[in-house]
């Protein structure tokens, strides 16, 4: 799973709830810079984030300190355009690109716009459509406390599966051939949001593969439906992924992974608590299944904030490399603390650690794991440790 911070419709969604007065996270992300409010206007505007930290990791005698960009927010700048058409419909467009606040180079090699670029229509009756690369259809970021960026977030790592294995590091991969998990955006695909009715609201998507012969046509199809009366916000989402090509025991072939999410958040102003389940379930015989369940907690006063998150993974119909069934879990707990200097600009710290057991091989803030003696499987039963100090500055 390839996670960096996005916007989801459920964000959009949750703003636009202006009778929620007392929310934390309706002020948090209301400053965000893909959806705030004053880049949403009609003409085109200018919008991101710099982000700047130091990082330090750490797994059984082996240490790295590294200058770390997107410790809390993805560096990015964006491009955000809207038109009036006149009778409640707006033609809108976004482009908007990720960097190494380090070196400058791109978020993604080669590739100008890696985290939208989309062309849509938004009417204030029938809802919004999108064409192009976009938000996938799941569960909410800000449920985790750390907004699932792609540094600083165990729900991203091990909520997300991202496992080493003696063939590299992928997405749930200890679950057989072509597991995966749902991106955080897609190319070649297409969304309605439908307007949000007494706290209901839902998008739906449909995503090409974009590869002749290959069928099916889709890469994913997805669905994320989401209710909120003020204080509560809960949401559920179901997706139907497609791998890419990959050797079976019945050929070459693409598996179809059912992945499903339920979310809870419960926000007070004064305190936000949160929860999560999420399942996948790769349709290929021999294969097993993961699950993952996250709880999370942030404590805002004044200028400064406390986080926490806790994810525990476990798996069924797992086996060994002796093909035998084995324990597969682990266990991952982050914490931080941020101080507001403005409304734009923060300084943030942050820790965490995921416990490894069985034959579980998670990794945590791109750190490899150590590799047994003269073989290219990783060690089992690691605890890879991360910290990090930074900076962050929205516009």
């Amino acid at each position: 799973m390839n996670y960096k911070k996005t916007v989801c419709a459920a964000c959009v969604a949750l703003l636009s709830r202006t009778a929620w007065a007392d929310s934390y996270l309706q002020s948090e992300l209301a400053v965000w810079p893909q959806i705030e409010t004053s880049a949403q206007q009609n003409g085109i505007s200018l919008y991101g984030a710099v982000d700047m930290g130091f990082n330090y990791q750490s797994d059984r005698g082996t240490s790295t300190w590294q200058a770390q960009s997107g410790g809390v927010h993805t560096s990015q700048f964006g491009i955000f355009g809207r038109e009036d058409l006149g009778g409640g419909l707006k033609a809108e467009f976004n482009l908007e690109n990720s960097f190494e606040a380090n070196n400058g180079q791109l978020g993604t090699a080669n590739t100008l716009f890696d985290r939208a670029a989309w062309v849509g229509l938004n009417s204030a009756t029938w809802g919004v459509m999108r064409f192009g690369l976009q938000p996938t259809a799941s569960i909410p970021e800000f449920v985790d406390a750390f907004g699932e960026v792609l540094t600083n977030s165990v729900v991203t790592w091990l909520g997300g599966g991202v496992v080493q294995t003696p063939k590299g590091v992928g997405s749930n991969a200890d679950l057989g051939p072509g597991s995966s998990q749902v991106p955080v955006r897609e190319n070649n695909a297409m969304t309605w949001t439908t307007p949000r009715v007494t706290g209901f609201g839902a998008t739906f998507l449909y995503a090409f593969n974009g590869t002749n012969g290959v069928a099916p046509y889709a890469s994913n199809e997805g669905v994320v439906g989401s209710w909120t009366n003020g204080s509560l916000y809960l949401s559920g989402a179901y997706n139907r992924l497609w791998s890419s090509l990959v050797e079976t025991e019945n050929g070459t072939q693409t598996v179809r992974n059912d992945i499903y999410g339920v979310s809870a958040i419960y926000d007070v102003g004064s305190y936000v608590l949160s929860a999560a389940f999420n399942q996948v379930a790769p349709k290929l015989a021999g294969n097993g299944i993961a699950r993952s369940w996250m709880l999370g907690a942030t404590l805002p006063w004044g200028r400064n904030a406390l986080r926490a998150s806790v994810v525990y993974r476990d798996t069924s119909g797992v086996r060994d490399s002796s093909d035998d069934p084995a324990k597969d879990s682990a266990l991952g707990v982050m914490l931080g603390y941020d101080y507001s200097l403005s409304k734009r600009t923060s300084l943030y710290a942050r820790g965490g650690f995921i416990r490894n057991y069985g034959i579980s091989s998670v990794i945590l803030n791109f750190s490899p794991l150590p590799l047994q003696p003269g073989t290219a499987s990783p060690q089992l039963g690691t605890t890879p440790l991360t910290a990090s100090v930074g900076i962050y500055h929205l516009f």
